[in-house]
């Protein structure tokens, strides 16, 4: 880690606390409990702790056993604290002892995908990408409405605008002043074409009725071309290995 990184940690009566609440929301689990667990451990939407990459086993048990309502917040929980490994490995090796957990709530978060409405399709879809190893997808904004990426053309650096949604699917540069200029349409993929996560990634989407979020996917692991040199490249590719240049880790649910 970077030396300008400051770890952050919990105070030492704050951790032991988190072990407290973990065995008290085990057997008599109130919203109260809940919520402090909540403020310990996550902070919009990050966990940075080590005690929250411990905690998945606890959370894992709560999920399979525990009442309805403390089963989804579990999992929610859960979630979050699986997706910051797309910025922090500091604790990849925790999470990886814990692999038998973070395959449970993996289980359970597909049977969620597919049989709850509690949650955005969208949200839902990136908590079991989290689960299975998929950090890039599960932390990157998916709203096809009007969704914008920035990418460099990996042929010349050229820095490029993606836009997916109502506005139309193109690449284009983005003038300070005129806005996106020299538009090329994006070469979206079919959607028999697709193959592993990408084809889940639409399956799923398509079984949820989200047709919006299903057709943006196809333009998103399609292709795209520079505006300056007039290279095609595989955006989805390209744009996660430009975000992620330590990512993935190796997904602890491996590729089917």
């Amino acid at each position: 880690m970077s030396a300008w990184w400051t770890e952050p940690q919990l105070p030492d009566d704050d951790s032991i606390a988190v072990g407290r609440l973990l065995g008290r929301l085990e057997h008599q689990p109130t919203t109260e409990l809940w919520n402090e667990l909540e403020r310990k451990l996550a902070v919009e939407a990050e966990c940075w702790y080590l005690e929250g990459f411990a905690a998945l086993p606890a959370l894992a048990r709560i999920v399979q056993s525990g009442a309805e309502t403390d089963r989804l917040r579990a999992l929610d929980l859960a979630a979050v604290i699986v997706r910051t490994l797309h910025q922090n490995h500091l604790y990849d090796d925790v999470v990886r002892a814990n692999s038998e957990a973070v395959t449970t709530l993996c289980g359970f978060a597909r049977t969620r995908l597919t049989t709850s409405s509690d949650l955005p399709l969208t949200r839902l879809l990136q908590d079991t990408l989290a689960f299975a190893g998929y950090t890039f997808w599960s932390s990157i904004s998916l709203d096809f409405t009007d969704e914008h990426y920035h990418v460099s053309c990996p042929h010349c650096s050229t820095r490029l605008a993606i836009v997916i949604g109502e506005y139309g699917h193109y690449s284009a540069f983005r003038h300070y002043q005129d806005g996106d200029i020299d538009r090329i349409p994006l070469n979206p993929t079919a959607p028999d074409e697709l193959t592993g996560t990408s084809r889940w990634m639409h399956d799923a989407a398509a079984a949820g009725g989200d047709m919006l979020l299903a057709e943006g996917l196809t333009y998103l692991f399609g292709k795209a071309t520079c505006c300056l040199c007039g290279s095609t490249f595989n955006l989805a590719d390209w744009l996660e290995a430009e975000n992620s240049p330590h990512q993935p880790i190796d997904p602890i649910v491996p590729k089917s």
